[in-house]
């Protein structure tokens, strides 16, 4: 006669290999399907937003740039829940991490303007570190507040 603790010892010793399994393939199509189907929607959601904006700029004739009226529009249809923001979380992280890369030709320019380097330095230097130091600063502790507010609605 066979005690039940036995019976069950052998039947949980096979489930974790197949529950391992699915899991596997749950997360391999989440990944598949996050990568072929919302990170190109969410590229085209972006794009569609910013042509939309300069649309409406060219239409109305607004002295407002286009993408900014895009940034609304997307902003409209988030509100109205036509568009879920996870549509375009992922494309928009990818793009925010490529966003430094863009602002270099601005930093070239600055620092390739030796005249007025020359002149200006005195002020120049002290302003931009102090300029910097107050946003790393400002930053941080609105990080630090967002993430406690968010702990505390949890």
């Amino acid at each position: 006669m066979q005690r039940p603790s036995d019976t069950g010892v052998r039947l949980t010793s096979k489930l974790p290999s197949l529950v391992n399994a699915r899991n596997a393939a749950n997360i391999e199509n989440k990944l598949r399907r996050r990568l072929c189907i919302e990170l190109p929607f969410g590229f085209i959601v972006l794009l569609l937003s910013l042509v939309s904006g300069e649309g409406i700029k060219a239409w109305l004739h607004l002295p407002i740039p286009g993408n900014v009226l895009g940034l609304f529009v997307l902003l409209i249809c988030f509100r109205l829940r036509l568009i879920p923001p996870q549509l375009v979380e992922e494309a928009s992280n990818r793009l925010l991490f490529v966003l430094p890369a863009l602002f270099i030709p601005i930093y070239v320019l600055a620092i390739g303007g030796g005249q007025l380097w020359s002149k200006m330095s005195w002020v120049l230097l002290p302003t931009l570190l102090a300029a910097t130091a107050s946003l790393w600063t400002f930053v941080g502790h609105l990080a630090q507040y967002l993430l406690r507010r968010s702990l505390q609605d949890e």
